[in-house]
Order: structure tokens, then C-alpha cells, then sequence
């Protein structure tokens, strides 16, 4: 079709080599999706507060998708660098009472600076123990966390302030997140086609042949982690200013799972993978919170097995795209562009 791509490389110069939106159905899809996020509160009336939901946990999961959808390092501790972030804005907010916009970067720096500490083990080990090795960090904050800070109850936040006005509802958060969600995400983007991106993926598809060719990989892998950290910092933050409670049971090993689960739904390995699978993990949560109970109501052979059916849908979920589409939803997405282009043509 015309409008897409109708034959052949009209590319005449590196800057259009090099856009991210380079051709027309780009542009035009990237203006409407722009202008419905700006318009959503509008749109979504009382149900904006899922869309915060889901861009808060969209910039954790991009930092995950850096770090093992492009560089190739699996973590099962990446709530515990969210853990990380958002205690760091408690403590700079609560205790030194500095202001939102200087507790966000430190969140993100403070989370960087630990992610780099955590990457150092990935240069000797990696698959199985280096997971390991991840889900040790993942259980040694919630231990901290329970020990030294919150207790087994919560940690009061103090409520989000920018230039001494606080920002006490759905839709002025949203308009704070949104700049942040967005930011990340083409950040993310153009960060997987610099030379820093192209070498984590030499890294992910063959360490052994990237070091050959001369990527340092202990500096590679320690900044996946330290960038993928970087994102959970931020999202840590935005979290507890956002909830105003932050507890070790906010940062389990269970939420480190969602994570996962969020990029295989999403698509590993692909710059849309984190913000679908955050939208679609996010929205069905909240789907379940509602319908649980009704089911349990209407249907009482199921009712011991409706608060695990989260978990239970889940697993389904993955076992079949992993089964039937490995790249998740986002090559669900390029299927259906490709169909789009072709049509009628079945080729």
C-alpha cells in the first residue's frame, strides 16, 4: 500500500536512514497514539489511574527489556531495584526533605549505582547461576527492607510535590508520568541502535565472538545492569509517591516474576515488548481484582480457586505464547502490519 512502504528504498539521505519514524504511517500512527494519550484523561474519565498504573511499571519493564531483551542477561531481582529507587526518594523527600525533582534523578542514580554493583558477577557467570545470583539480591532487600526500614507493615511517603504544589490527583500525576513514560521510551529506543546498543546485542548473541571483535564485556554487561536499574529507579519512585505506602511485599520476588512475564507477553527483544505486556499484565490484574469475587459468587465450584486465578492465567498465557509466538505481542503486531501491506496478496 502507498501509504506504507509501496516497493523498493526510497531512503535518499542518512537522515532518513536513521529516523525513527520513516515513513508516513509511521508519522501519522505516532500523532494520533500522541494524541490520545494527551486527550486520555478525558477519555478514560476515573479509570486513568490503570493508565498510571501501567506507565509506572512500562518504564520498569523497558529497563528490563534493555537489560535481557537486548543484552541478553537474565535478572529475577528487578523489583528490588525498583525497591531500591523508591526508598531512595523516601529517604531524600521524608528525611532530608529535598523536593520530588531532585528525589526522582537520585532514585534513578542511587538504583544505577547498585545495578553496577549487581552486574559485576555477570562477566563470570551467567544462565542459571547468574538468575541465581540475581534472585539472591532479590531476597537480600526484602530482608533489609523488613529489617531495618518498614517492618512487615508500610513506609509512609510524603505526597508529590513540584514547585510547592502538590499534585493530589489521577489526572496531574498522569500529565507528570506521561513526559517521563514517553522519555524512557524513546531513549530506549534510540539507545538499541547507537553503538552501546549494537554491542550489547554482539554480547547477547555471542559473548565469546563480541569479545573477539573487541567489546569490553564486563563494561557491557555491568552497564546493562546499571541502565536497567536506572529505569526501575525511576519507576520506584514515581511508585511510592504515587501510593504514599511502600512496603517489602510492594518489591517481592512475585512482582520480579510479573516483570518477566511482562517482556515474554510483550515481546522480548522488541522496543513496543515492555509497554504492551505492561498494559496487558496491568489491565488483566485489575480485571481479576473485579471479577474474582463474582466468580467466586456465581460460580462456587471455582470459588478456592479464584484469588490464584491470576497466577493461574498467567502461566497459561505464557505457556502458550512461548509455545505458539515466542516474540509475544509485538510480532502478534508486525504479522498483522505485514498482512495489512500485502492485502489481498497472500505473499
Amino acid at each position: 500500500m502507498a501509504y506504507a512502504r509501496p516497493c523498493g528504498d526510497f531512503k535518499t539521505s542518512y537522515a532518513q536512514d536513521m529516523a525513527l519514524l520513516d515513513i508516513r504511517l509511521y508519522r501519522v500512527g505516532f500523532v494520533l497514539l500522541a494524541a490520545g494519550l494527551v486527550a486520555a484523561p478525558w477519555l478514560l474519565g476515573r479509570w486513568i489511574f490503570l493508565l498510571n498504573d501501567i506507565a509506572i511499571f512500562a518504564i520498569a519493564a523497558t529497563g528490563l527489556s534493555v537489560l535481557m531483551g537486548f543484552a541478553g542477561q537474565i535478572s529475577l531481582g528487578h523489583a528490588a531495584f525498583m525497591a531500591v529507587g523508591a526508598y531512595s526518594s523516601w529517604f531524600v523527600t521524608a528525611q532530608l526533605g529535598w523536593p520530588f525533582v531532585a528525589a526522582l534523578p537520585l532514585a534513578g542514580l542511587s538504583a544505577f549505582a547498585v545495578g553496577a554493583v549487581v552486574g559485576l558477577p555477570s562477566l563470570r557467570i551467567k544462565g542459571l547461576y547468574l538468575a541465581i545470583a540475581t534472585l539472591a539480591f532479590q531476597f537480600l532487600v526484602e530482608y533489609v527492607i523488613v529489617q531495618t526500614v518498614s517492618g512487615m507493615g508500610g513506609t509512609p511517603v510524603p505526597p508529590l510535590e513540584i514547585f510547592g504544589r502538590t499534585l493530589a490527583t489521577e489526572t496531574q500525576f498522569y500529565y507528570l508520568v506521561l513526559p517521563i513514560w514517553v522519555g524512557g521510551a524513546v531513549f530506549a529506543t534510540n539507545l538499541v541502535r547507537t553503538r552501546v546498543g549494537l554491542a550489547l546485542m554482539a554480547v547477547r548473541d555471542r559473548d565469546y565472538a563480541a569479545q573477539v571483535l573487541g567489546v569490553n564485556l564486563l563494561y557491557y554487561k555491568t552497564l546493562a545492569f546499571a541502565i536497567s536499574a536506572f529505569y526501575a529507579g525511576v519507576a520506584g519512585s514515581l511508585f511510592a509517591h504515587y501510593n504514599r505506602v511502600i512496603g517489602a511485599e510492594h518489591f517481592s520476588l512475585a512482582q520480579s516474576i510479573d516483570f518477566v512475564a511482562m517482556l515474554v507477553i510483550g515481546g522480548l527483544g522488541s522496543v513496543w515488548g515492555p509497554h504492551l505486556g505492561a498494559a496487558f499484565v496491568r489491565t488483566l490484574t485489575q480485571i481479576l481484582k473485579i471479577a474474582a469475587p463474582l466468580i467466586a459468587l456465581y460460580v462456587p465450584l471455582l470459588g478456592r480457586a479464584a484469588p490464584s486465578l491470576r497466577e493461574i492465567l498467567f502461566g497459561a498465557l505464557l505457556i502458550g505464547l512461548l509455545i505458539w509466538e515466542p516474540g509475544g505481542l509485538a510480532r502478534l503486531a508486525r504479522k498483522l502490519k505485514r498482512y495489512v501491506d500485502l492485502w489481498p496478496f497472500p505473499h
